[in-house]
């Protein structure tokens, strides 16, 4: 960043209060997403229906569509610090 510029500031609890409904959303979504894929996994015989087997499995999934959603959102929140008509930065 060249000398004498203003450092971007991100006000994130604000983000995340404007946007609590959505972030909510994506939460219940990855969960229910990643149970729907443990329940067919279960029914196709791939796993046992005990915590042994089903929590990794859980936890990869949650965690895998919680990352996706997590970018998203901090793109969002990048673009939406962006002031009308700047364009992004490129760093050197």
């Amino acid at each position: 960043m060249p000398e004498g510029e203003k450092k971007p500031v991100i006000n994130v609890d604000k983000f995340m209060q404007e946007h609590q409904d959505e972030i909510a959303r994506l939460v219940n979504a990855s969960l229910n997403r990643a149970g729907d894929i443990i329940q067919r996994k279960v029914a196709a015989g791939e796993l046992q229906p005990n915590l042994h087997d089903v929590l990794p499995v859980l936890l990869y999934e949650a965690l895998l569509t919680n990352t996706v959603a997590t970018l998203r959102l901090v793109a969002r929140m990048l673009d939406n610090n962006r002031g009308p008509g700047e364009l992004p930065r490129k760093e050197h």
